[in-house]
């Protein structure tokens, strides 16, 4: 159906969406979206849904031009975030632009944008083949992390210790990269840190959290711990804040979220990681920032697919800012029975999401990727006492229990 002059295109209408859509909807807007399948979020109120994957760009063009929406948003996914800025492009709508969408999304070329400004990064050598990569990790020195220049969630991403462990990290790399080109990156031993941003209407860029995260131990680098605000010097999460917007300027990108993970030495220094134009996935633009920075950076985001020159940076509750906490799930391996309390838990003040990857029934596997971790729960409080304390609380409230 063609869509009529109050109609947005959202792109992705996943658990991850559901405030995105919310969102639009307060701002007097209807949704039509675009989901990879027939498994969208029925739940969300939206007129109509186009199935299209997200990487199916020319299906995405035919579909938005047929609808003629006033505005397409995406948030909290790589896919997504392409597509929605080939969409504005196109139709001359708001949004990032194409450069920055390429930045963003592949890694070798945001290697390439840092190395050009002189960004701290790590040693890096970009792979067509298993011999390259074996002689590129014998120049940069093991341990070394081997990933794809453009896939998400961890896919493929694997820390390599010696040369016994860099062929099956290689063929897991290749396998998850489009492009079938993989990197190999120096390790960079240190605490691992988050930064989210936004690139405001009048106040440009601004770095509004700063998180440490705990990651799984082993090969896999797959987060299960994070925390605003990190637990970092003062003086060192300074630092980092006005490095990353160094980052960002040099990446180019000017529009909505950015979100940056780096690696912080003993010295210090923040190496950049990497660093996309979205924001960051699991409710972390929509819930985690605005408990720490007291701005909605969803409805910022929206405001400016719209066109409107409102900048809540300049209008934000300092009163409001606190500390929330990411807690990741991972249950231990085999067959679940039952896991009781999950209401309780949810009731509990202070817990801002809480959502199960698993359920009765289901087999648990090993958690290999961002995006087979079992379920979060976030947290916001006060201090960081608060918000672990309310973690562990849930932790005890939820009993799993096995066949």
């Amino acid at each position: 159906m063609p869509a009529t002059s109050k109609t947005v295109l959202v792109i992705n209408l996943g658990w991850e969406q559901e405030p995105l859509v919310e969102s639009v909807l307060r701002q007097g807007y209807s949704v039509v979206g675009i989901h990879h399948d027939q498994r969208f979020n029925s739940a969300l109120k939206v007129d109509n849904v186009e199935i299209a994957a997200y990487r199916d760009l020319a299906g995405i063009l035919d579909i938005a031009k047929r609808l003629n929406p006033i505005a397409v948003v995406a948030d909290e996914c790589d896919y997504a975030y392409y597509a929605m800025a080939t969409v504005a492009n196109q139709l001359g709508l708001p949004g990032p632009g194409m450069s920055a969408a390429q930045i963003s999304t592949n890694k070798w070329l945001q290697r390439k944008a840092a190395e050009q400004q002189g960004l701290l990064q790590p040693r890096y050598m970009l792979c067509a083949n298993l011999d390259e990569a074996r002689n590129a990790a014998r120049e940069i020195g093991y341990p070394v992390v081997m990933k794809p220049i453009d896939n998400r969630g961890s896919f493929g991403v694997n820390r390599v210790e010696g040369e016994q462990d860099l062929e099956a990290a290689y063929y897991d790399a290749l396998i998850n990269a489009h492009s079938r080109l993989v990197l190999v990156e120096e390790f960079i031993q240190g605490v691992h840190i988050t930064i989210d941003g936004y690139c405001f209407p009048q106040a440009g860029h601004r770095s509004l959290g700063l998180a440490t995260k705990g990651m799984l131990g082993g090969k896999r680098q797959v987060a299960i711990d994070i925390i605003y605000p990190g637990e970092l010097p003062g003086a060192v999460c300074q630092a980092a804040l006005d490095n990353n917007d160094r980052v960002v300027a040099a990446m180019g990108y000017r529009y909505g979220m950015t979100h940056a993970e780096y690696m912080v030495d003993n010295s210090g220094q923040a190496y950049l990681i990497e660093i996309a134009n979205r924001g960051g996935g699991v409710y972390t633009s929509a819930k985690i920032v605005p408990a720490v920075c007291g701005i909605d950076v969803t409805k910022q985001l929206v405001l400016d697919s719209l066109g409107s020159a409102q900048d809540l940076f300049l209008s934000r509750d300092e009163f409001a800012m606190g500390a929330a906490y990411l807690k990741f799930f991972v249950f231990k391996p085999g067959h679940i029975q039952a896991i009781n309390g999950l209401e309780t838990a949810h009731s509990l003040a202070g817990v801002e999401a809480l959502r199960l990857q698993v359920g009765a029934g289901d087999v648990v596997p090993d958690t290999t990727t961002d995006a087979n971790r079992h379920g979060f729960v976030i947290t916001r409080g006060r201090t960081l006492d608060d918000v672990r304390s309310l973690a562990e609380k849930v932790e005890q409230t939820l009993k799993v229990s096995y066949a």
